[in-house]
């Protein structure tokens, strides 16, 4: 038998709606951050003292959880800590152990988190007055995490990190009425086979004033692949701008700085930021004054004939959506793609010929281009427009 010891860990997100919508974009168009920009109320992190959450026990599962399979299947208790969490201690990789529990060495391509809801204390703000928490259940609830890939675990045992994701499990103001909607975001990993991602936030002199660093930005690792990119890890600077982002597999990775709701610097983005197994990868980030935006929506690829619609949104410099801000569309590659307009914020795109096209939409000096791949339509036959 192998002793296992779990971890757990938690990082605080801002992002709060449309992940799996988000997660559609591909690291070459911006879209995953521009469209934070747009999404409900962030995560209030500024202004909340704790987020306690009672964690019954973690189960471990050699088959893999399908979500519908979860219920009938056989799960290993590894750690039983039946009490509080308060997540917002756990930052920059900080981890609070649960416990340890024997399991035979094998791969666990499942692990499960229990929490009771009825003994979870919730989210307080620093004022130290309760917030409402909708919990969507009652008593104890269960919890896939994502495994993004087997967990081995040798003879000589394994620590399991649990990164239970505080803002994107608690989003704030979905309905407008100033409560936390819960949906756990949770994760697991083997430690010894993750790197990590740390550096600083700074701002430089664009916004006024002299250059420092920024707190309360939140930073986000996002894996995947071109058309399924998705959160995989967030954290927030600390007050002289420093962040880590722990416990991440190997591979390349798109790493975005959202500053915090208040600021009047701009978001960043970087798409190929290199994680290695056993080290930690330095990414410094700089930020400027943010002066608005303007973001086409649109589906980046095609089959030819077809027509799609497309929406120019603007964002002004406070953040906020402008939908009467007067927009221009071009159409840099007529050869490859028909364009439409509709009205000022929407047209249609028709592919024309095989090949790579660019729409481009611009309000005042802010300019998006959107690029969109046209594939033949292997559906129509040997008749299909080449």
């Amino acid at each position: 038998m192998s002793r296992l010891s779990l971890a757990l860990l938690a990082a605080v997100s801002i992002s709060a709606a449309c992940y799996k919508d988000d997660t559609s974009s591909s690291s070459n168009n911006r879209k995953p951050m521009a469209k934070v920009l747009l999404t409900d109320a962030p995560f209030p992190f500024d202004s909340v003292q704790s987020v306690k959450v009672y964690i019954v026990s973690i189960g471990v599962s050699t088959h893999a959880d399908t979500g519908a399979s979860a219920d009938s299947m056989s799960w290993v208790t590894v750690a039983a800590p039946h009490r509080q969490i308060d997540l917002l201690t756990l930052q920059q990789g900080l981890t609070d152990s649960l416990g340890i529990g024997e399991v035979t060495a094998d791969q666990y391509k499942a692990v499960l988190v229990t929490i009771d809801v009825d003994s979870s204390e919730g989210i307080r703000f620093k004022n130290g007055s309760p917030a409402v928490v909708r919990w969507n259940g009652s008593g104890r609830e269960s919890y896939g995490s994502f495994v993004e890939q087997p967990i081995s675990v040798p003879d000589t045992g394994a620590v399991i990190v649990i990164d239970f994701d505080v803002g994107r499990s608690f989003v704030y103001n979905q309905l407008g009425d100033g409560a936390f909607d819960f949906f756990a975001s949770i994760r697991a990993v083997n430690r010894a086979a993750t790197g990590s991602i740390a550096g600083t936030v700074q701002h430089d002199t664009s916004g006024g004033g002299a250059a420092g660093p920024v707190a309360d930005a939140t930073v986000q690792a996002w894996g995947g692949g071109p058309n399924n990119w998705y959160i995989l890890s967030t954290g927030k600077t600390d007050a002289a701008g420093r962040y880590r982002l722990a416990y991440l597999l190997p591979g390349t990775y798109i790493v975005g700085v959202e500053p915090p709701s208040a600021s009047s610097y701009g978001a960043a983005l970087d798409s190929s930021v290199a994680v290695n197994r056993g080290f930690e990868t330095t990414h410094n980030v700089m930020l400027s004054a943010f002066r608005g935006d303007v973001l086409i929506q649109g589906a980046t690829s095609m089959l030819v004939n077809r027509t799609n619609s497309l929406e120019a949104i603007v964002v002004t410099a406070q953040h906020q959506q402008d939908p009467g801000a007067v927009v221009g569309w071009a159409n840099l590659d007529t050869g490859i793609l028909q364009l439409a307009v509709d009205s000022n914020r929407f047209a249609r795109v028709t592919s024309k010929a095989v090949g790579t096209g660019r729409i481009v939409a611009t309000s005042g000096a802010l300019v998006d281009t959107l690029t969109i791949h046209v594939y033949p339509d292997s559906s129509a036959g040997p008749s299909a427009p080449r």
